[in-house]
């Protein structure tokens, strides 16, 4: 298994490896049929539900730029990360981008397409949105990975943004290898 998820109502979601290799190609082709492509930053506004790793995952195969935002910012916070990182794609729920993000919606001049995540009907009541199960759906289950250079970017983190403006932190494909060794010192080895 690589990866399950239990909601808080105990519904629970299995992806076998193969599935998740298969979600991630899904949405790197949405992106590239987006046009979006390398080091095109992708935001994502979720909690730790299955689409957002599909979604970093995915943005990481296509060659784009993965932004993970903090669920529980407010509108302002969001606002100035999405237009610091000059993200061309926000992923989040039908549920925060009604709270958090319509109404600044039109502050956000480099966010070209917004993939909510959240039962269809409640997504067509929303204008300028698309529904990201539908594309996924649509989209192929295989996808090539371009060849990468290890400077390549791939992950946009942010500061908290507690003592002035939030600075982004680039991480390329290379930090890989100390993130790898990290965590198997933290997390496995412990010694």
């Amino acid at each position: 298994m690589a990866l399950r998820w239990i909601s808080k109502e105990g519904v629970r979601r299995d992806f076998t490896y193969t599935d998740l290799r298969d979600e991630t190609s899904r949405f790197a082709n949405v992106l590239k049929s987006l046009g979006v492509g390398k080091s095109d930053p992708v935001a994502v506004l979720a909690g730790r539900i299955p689409e957002l790793y599909i979604a970093a995952l995915g943005a990481l195969k296509n060659g784009s730029v993965f932004t993970p935002l903090f669920s529980a910012f407010g509108p302002e916070p969001i606002q100035s990360r999405v237009n610091i990182a000059r993200a061309r794609v926000l992923v989040t729920t039908d549920a925060l981008y009604r709270r958090k993000v319509e109404a600044l919606r039109t502050s956000l001049p480099s966010l070209e397409h917004v993939l909510l995540i959240g039962d269809l009907p409640q997504v067509q009541k929303l204008s300028g949105v698309r529904h990201l199960c539908t594309l996924m759906t649509d989209a192929d289950c295989r996808f090539s990975i371009p060849v990468t250079d290890p400077e390549d970017a791939a992950l946009l983190h942010f500061t908290s943004g507690t003592t002035g403006k939030p600075k982004g932190a680039m991480h390329v494909h290379q930090a890989v290898v100390a993130h790898h060794a990290t965590a198997r010192f933290a997390l496995v080895d412990g010694s």
